[in-house]
């Protein structure tokens, strides 16, 4: 297809422009296929009486969360790149990508069902309410049941 140049160099320079559009091509389809894989692991926490540390490593640094007086935490659920706990007062979320904290009270006589969080976000499923933590950019979403 691209030949022997001629002497003017145009078999060559379409040959070189039909390489070019083929590099560019391969290096536009290669991030639809890396959104299906599972994020790298970018968030490690620690937790203390008080406190909850996230360790982004994204942003390569550590936000922390001082939980108030009395607070407990009941439940923890992390993955690559969220964090969601339950404590006795709140649903709290962390977001890698915001490197932020997100709470959410719990409502008088809410009984937690179901919680979990996988890659990006976190799920509750309460006696009063659907949950959902998006750690791509730091929101819970709430809907009544």
């Amino acid at each position: 297809m691209c030949g022997i140049p001629t002497r003017s160099g145009g078999r060559l320079q379409q040959c070189l422009a039909l390489v070019a559009i083929a590099v560019f091509a391969a290096l536009l389809a290669a991030p639809a296929g890396a959104d299906q894989e599972r994020p790298a692991r970018l968030l490690y926490v620690v937790t203390e009486p008080g406190r909850i540390s996230a360790s982004n490593i994204l942003f390569s640094r550590t936000d922390e969360f001082d939980l108030s007086a009395r607070e407990e935490i009941l439940q923890q659920r992390t993955d690559n790149a969220v964090a969601a706990f339950l404590t006795n007062k709140r649903f709290i979320g962390y977001s890698v990508y915001t490197a932020s904290w997100v709470p959410l009270p719990l409502k008088a006589g809410e009984v937690v069902e179901e919680f979990e969080a996988e890659d990006y976000s976190a799920f509750a499923l309460t006696s009063r309410r659907i949950l959902n933590f998006n750690g791509r950019i730091g929101y819970w979403s709430v809907t009544r049941r």
